[in-house]
């Protein structure tokens, strides 16, 4: 081995640069493992969604009046095919009639004279 003390000073960095490059591989190799992508993703949505989460609370508190007129629009958005099935409906009729198997106003008071001991 010679002992200039340049070549040995190279030596010492490239070992150094090599230590550093095992480190950094390490470091790649443990980021990218599926358990650890997935626990950095559910962290960062976490994070996220508890920030939107806060911000729509205190734009809530701030305008009370809005956030309520928002949130029954949204309803309104989310229940438009019931809503539209509720209008379009027609109406039932209150008396069903003589021929189709139930008994209409007349015969029903005649019925219930009948039932009451008393003439029709």
């Amino acid at each position: 081995m010679s002992s200039n003390p340049d070549l040995i000073a190279a030596q010492a960095r490239v070992e150094a640069a090599r230590a550093r490059l095992t480190g950094t591989l390490s470091e790649v190799q443990t980021r990218l493992k599926p358990g650890n992508l997935a626990q950095n993703a559910m962290d960062s949505a976490t994070t996220t969604l508890t920030t939107a989460a806060q911000r729509g609370a205190d734009a809530a508190r701030a305008r009370p009046y809005a956030a309520a007129g928002v949130a029954g629009g949204v309803v309104l958005f989310l229940a438009r095919g019931w809503i539209g099935k509720l209008l379009r409906r027609k109406p039932r009729q209150n008396a069903t009639p003589a021929g189709a198997g139930g008994l209409n106003d007349e015969e029903t008071a005649t019925a219930y004279a009948v039932r009451k001991g008393q003439q029709p």
